[in-house]
């Protein structure tokens, strides 16, 4: 008898453990914090306690260097679970992916489906100012000069300043393979040549900071908002 109570008890036990979401919002504050390793250790663990939870799953995309791998979690969770405590999040999150590229016709549609999937979303009432040209990526512009580029971009995020300019290419390689635009220029200080990456095209200093944002969670990577206006 004793060992049926045991079995009963250890599987109500399992089922509970499945059947419960975690509350990851401690892990979330110390990704903004950039504690990027002490949350990729938690999730480990629980991951063997709550295989089947969403919320890890959205914490985990948080954490992943791979753009497009992110891309298709966050995805899953706004479309396959809408009733998730992070649905509209992951949303958003697909919307700012699209807008750091330069996709913003996608990104405009990704928005509106926030807004028709989740009208009560604190994020529904977000107003963007989209350029009024046609959509270019970022990574169109690579290479080119950035008087050339027709696309509307008043700020950009310069994510490192380096005199070798193979590391400046590293760097440039590590952001684009995670799906940002990115481009390299030149710049003098001190006599000194440095070679400069910048990461995206802002329309407005908001839409630059909330990526700013994102990149330090993420990679743990510090930047800061530069204006592209004296390259026209």
């Amino acid at each position: 008898m004793k060992k049926t109570i045991l079995k009963i008890s250890l599987l109500l036990l399992i089922n509970y453990a499945f059947a419960q979401e975690v509350d990851i919002s401690r892990y979330l504050y110390l990704l903004r914090l950039g504690d990027i390793e002490s949350v990729r250790n938690a999730v480990d663990s629980l991951k063997k306690i709550y295989p089947n939870s969403v919320n890890l799953r959205y914490l985990e995309a948080n954490l992943m260097q791979d753009g497009e791998q992110a891309l298709k979690v966050y995805y899953d969770i706004a479309l396959t679970h809408p009733d998730n405590e992070y649905s509209d999040d992951a949303l958003l999150r697909v919307f700012q992916f699209y807008y750091a590229k330069g996709e913003y016709e996608q990104a405009k549609k990704e928005l509106e489906r926030l807004k028709k999937l989740y009208p009560s979303s604190p994020y529904a009432g977000i107003k963007v100012r989209f350029p009024e040209v046609s959509a270019t990526s970022i990574d169109d512009k690579s290479g080119k000069k950035p008087s050339e580029s027709k696309v509307d971009c008043n700020y950009s995020l310069q994510v490192g300043a380096f005199l070798d300019r193979k590391n400046a290419e590293r760097e440039r390689e590590f952001f684009e393979s995670r799906g940002y635009g990115v481009e390299v220029h030149t710049k003098f200080k001190d006599g000194k040549q440095f070679f400069v990456v910048w990461v995206g095209c802002f329309y407005d200093r908001e839409e630059a900071d909330a990526v700013k944002r994102d990149i330090k969670r993420r990679f743990g990577k510090e930047s800061f908002i530069i204006s592209t206006l004296e390259l026209r």
